[in-house]
């Protein structure tokens, strides 16, 4: 069971990585969905897409986090 634990938050962890890398730092979008050419627009398309990165961002951290916490879990199990 520890080992079964262990491997599951492992990959969890790897998952979460991968997720943080691909959606923690969005590049070239603004949250507010401002676009700076054009004064005082906003730009639906931008701020769907800044808020659809935030949202996979979170779901990275959440499995880091939850990869860590089963990995200290396993190490108490006997």
């Amino acid at each position: 069971m520890k080992v079964i634990i262990n491997s599951f938050s492992l990959l969890l962890d790897i998952l979460g990585a991968i997720t943080i890398f691909k959606f923690g730092i969005p590049e070239k979008i603004d949250k507010n969905g401002h676009q700076y050419l054009i004064l005082e627009q906003t730009n639906e398309v931008e701020a769907k897409k800044a808020k659809y990165y935030e949202i996979y961002s979170y779901i990275g951290l959440t499995m880091l986090l939850f990869g860590f916490i089963l990995q200290l879990i396993s190490n108490f199990i006997k």
